[in-house]
Protein backbone atom coordinates (compact mmCIF):
# COMPACT_ATOMS: atom_id res chain seq x y z
CA UNK A 1 0.00 0.00 0.00
CA UNK A 2 1.43 3.36 -0.96
CA UNK A 3 1.70 6.30 1.37
CA UNK A 4 -1.04 8.10 -0.57
CA UNK A 5 -3.64 5.29 -0.26
CA UNK A 6 -3.28 4.99 3.54
CA UNK A 7 -4.83 8.42 4.28
CA UNK A 8 -7.55 7.77 1.70
CA UNK A 9 -8.48 4.41 3.33
CA UNK A 10 -8.43 6.01 6.78
CA UNK A 11 -10.77 8.71 5.49
CA UNK A 12 -13.28 6.06 4.31
CA UNK A 13 -13.05 4.20 7.63
CA UNK A 14 -13.75 7.39 9.59
CA UNK A 15 -16.76 8.19 7.38
CA UNK A 16 -18.15 4.64 7.77
CA UNK A 17 -17.79 4.75 11.56
CA UNK A 18 -19.43 8.20 11.68
CA UNK A 19 -22.40 6.98 9.62
CA UNK A 20 -22.85 3.95 11.90
CA UNK A 21 -22.74 6.14 15.03
CA UNK A 22 -25.28 8.60 13.58
CA UNK A 23 -27.65 5.80 12.54
CA UNK A 24 -27.35 4.06 15.90
CA UNK A 25 -28.13 7.29 17.76
CA UNK A 26 -31.10 7.97 15.50
CA UNK A 27 -32.65 4.53 15.97
CA UNK A 28 -31.35 3.50 19.41
CA UNK A 29 -34.65 4.08 21.22
CA UNK A 30 -36.44 1.84 18.75
CA UNK A 31 -33.75 -0.82 19.06
CA UNK A 32 -33.69 -0.69 22.85
CA UNK A 33 -37.46 -0.72 23.22
CA UNK A 34 -38.35 -3.14 20.48
CA UNK A 35 -39.68 -6.41 21.76
CA UNK A 36 -42.55 -7.88 23.64
CA UNK A 37 -41.87 -6.88 27.24
CA UNK A 38 -44.29 -8.29 29.78
CA UNK A 39 -48.05 -7.99 29.95
CA UNK A 40 -48.79 -4.73 31.75
CA UNK A 41 -51.16 -4.10 34.64
CA UNK A 42 -54.60 -3.56 33.15
CA UNK A 43 -56.03 -0.05 33.57
CA UNK A 44 -59.14 1.77 32.39
CA UNK A 45 -59.05 4.57 29.85
CA UNK A 46 -59.86 7.06 32.64
CA UNK A 47 -56.89 5.80 34.67
CA UNK A 48 -54.72 6.04 31.54
CA UNK A 49 -55.71 9.72 31.13
CA UNK A 50 -54.83 10.34 34.82
CA UNK A 51 -51.43 8.67 34.49
CA UNK A 52 -50.53 10.93 31.55
CA UNK A 53 -50.67 13.87 34.00
CA UNK A 54 -48.17 12.34 36.46
CA UNK A 55 -44.39 12.51 36.04
CA UNK A 56 -43.93 9.34 38.05
CA UNK A 57 -45.73 7.31 35.36
CA UNK A 58 -42.40 7.33 33.52
CA UNK A 59 -41.10 3.77 33.19
CA UNK A 60 -44.30 2.12 34.46
CA UNK A 61 -45.91 -0.70 32.47
CA UNK A 62 -49.66 -0.92 31.87
CA UNK A 63 -52.17 -2.43 29.47
CA UNK A 64 -55.50 -1.31 28.05
CA UNK A 65 -58.22 -3.14 26.19
CA UNK A 66 -59.14 -1.73 22.80
CA UNK A 67 -58.93 -2.09 19.05
CA UNK A 68 -56.81 -0.53 16.33
CA UNK A 69 -58.05 1.85 13.69
CA UNK A 70 -56.49 3.74 10.84
CA UNK A 71 -58.42 6.60 9.35
CA UNK A 72 -56.19 8.07 6.69
CA UNK A 73 -55.57 6.10 3.54
CA UNK A 74 -52.91 8.61 2.45
CA UNK A 75 -50.08 7.62 4.79
CA UNK A 76 -46.34 7.49 4.31
CA UNK A 77 -44.60 4.33 5.44
CA UNK A 78 -40.87 4.60 6.10
CA UNK A 79 -38.98 1.32 6.14
CA UNK A 80 -37.70 0.54 9.61
CA UNK A 81 -39.75 3.24 11.35
CA UNK A 82 -42.98 2.70 13.29
CA UNK A 83 -46.31 4.22 12.31
CA UNK A 84 -48.77 5.75 14.77
CA UNK A 85 -51.94 3.68 14.87
CA UNK A 86 -55.12 4.93 16.57
CA UNK A 87 -56.45 2.80 19.42
CA UNK A 88 -60.04 3.03 20.60
CA UNK A 89 -61.72 1.48 23.64
CA UNK A 90 -64.47 -1.15 23.55
CA UNK A 91 -67.06 1.66 23.19
CA UNK A 92 -65.19 3.07 20.16
CA UNK A 93 -63.87 6.13 22.06
CA UNK A 94 -60.38 7.42 21.18
CA UNK A 95 -57.63 6.32 23.58
CA UNK A 96 -54.31 7.33 22.01
CA UNK A 97 -51.95 6.84 19.06
CA UNK A 98 -49.45 4.04 19.60
CA UNK A 99 -46.43 3.37 17.39
CA UNK A 100 -46.36 -0.07 15.77
CA UNK A 101 -44.05 -1.48 13.17
CA UNK A 102 -45.32 -2.39 9.72
CA UNK A 103 -45.01 -6.09 8.96
CA UNK A 104 -46.57 -9.48 9.45
CA UNK A 105 -44.62 -10.58 12.51
CA UNK A 106 -45.30 -10.50 16.24
CA UNK A 107 -46.61 -7.18 17.65
CA UNK A 108 -46.84 -5.58 14.20
CA UNK A 109 -49.61 -4.41 11.88
CA UNK A 110 -50.26 -4.84 8.18
CA UNK A 111 -52.19 -2.84 5.58
CA UNK A 112 -51.96 -3.22 1.81
CA UNK A 113 -50.74 -0.31 -0.34
CA UNK A 114 -54.31 0.73 -1.08
CA UNK A 115 -56.62 0.13 1.86
CA UNK A 116 -59.66 1.01 3.88
CA UNK A 117 -59.72 0.89 7.70
CA UNK A 118 -61.25 -2.60 7.47
CA UNK A 119 -58.03 -3.89 5.85
CA UNK A 120 -55.95 -3.21 8.98
CA UNK A 121 -54.62 -6.40 10.59
CA UNK A 122 -52.80 -6.62 13.95
CA UNK A 123 -50.44 -9.44 14.82
CA UNK A 124 -50.31 -10.31 18.52
CA UNK A 125 -47.37 -11.47 20.63
CA UNK A 126 -47.77 -15.01 19.28
CA UNK A 127 -48.10 -13.91 15.63
CA UNK A 128 -51.89 -14.50 15.43
CA UNK A 129 -53.99 -12.17 13.26
CA UNK A 130 -56.63 -9.80 14.66
CA UNK A 131 -59.01 -7.71 12.56
CA UNK A 132 -59.26 -3.93 12.85
CA UNK A 133 -62.34 -3.98 15.11
CA UNK A 134 -61.29 -6.91 17.32
CA UNK A 135 -60.44 -5.92 20.88
CA UNK A 136 -56.97 -6.87 22.12
CA UNK A 137 -54.85 -6.18 25.19
CA UNK A 138 -52.21 -3.57 24.36
CA UNK A 139 -49.33 -3.46 26.87
CA UNK A 140 -46.84 -0.58 26.89
CA UNK A 141 -44.32 1.27 29.02
CA UNK A 142 -44.71 5.01 29.60
CA UNK A 143 -41.66 6.94 28.39
CA UNK A 144 -41.78 10.67 29.11
CA UNK A 145 -40.25 12.97 26.52
CA UNK A 146 -38.23 15.24 28.77
CA UNK A 147 -37.00 17.66 26.13
CA UNK A 148 -40.46 18.44 24.68
CA UNK A 149 -41.43 22.09 24.40
CA UNK A 150 -43.70 22.58 26.21
CA UNK A 151 -43.09 19.61 28.46
CA UNK A 152 -46.67 19.75 29.75
CA UNK A 153 -49.88 20.83 28.01
CA UNK A 154 -51.30 23.75 30.01
CA UNK A 155 -54.90 22.98 29.01
CA UNK A 156 -54.94 19.26 29.83
CA UNK A 157 -52.10 19.02 32.35
CA UNK A 158 -50.69 16.05 30.43
CA UNK A 159 -46.98 15.48 29.87
CA UNK A 160 -45.69 14.47 26.44
CA UNK A 161 -45.28 10.68 26.22
CA UNK A 162 -43.99 7.94 23.99
CA UNK A 163 -45.12 4.39 24.63
CA UNK A 164 -42.45 1.73 24.29
CA UNK A 165 -42.15 -2.05 24.46
CA UNK A 166 -45.52 -2.49 22.76
CA UNK A 167 -47.03 -5.93 23.21
CA UNK A 168 -50.34 -7.13 21.76
CA UNK A 169 -52.21 -10.03 23.35
CA UNK A 170 -55.58 -11.60 22.62
CA UNK A 171 -58.42 -11.11 25.08
CA UNK A 172 -58.96 -14.39 26.89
Amino acid sequence: MTQQTKPKNLYYIIIAISVIVVLFNQFKDDILFQGSGEVGTEITVDKFQELKKKKDSDGKRYSIIGHANISNSNITRVIGRPLKIIFKDVNNNYIEHFELYFGEDKNEFYIPNEFTPEDLVLFDNEGNKHTYNENVRLSFTFKRIKNAIPERDEKTGEYVWNYSQIRIDPIK
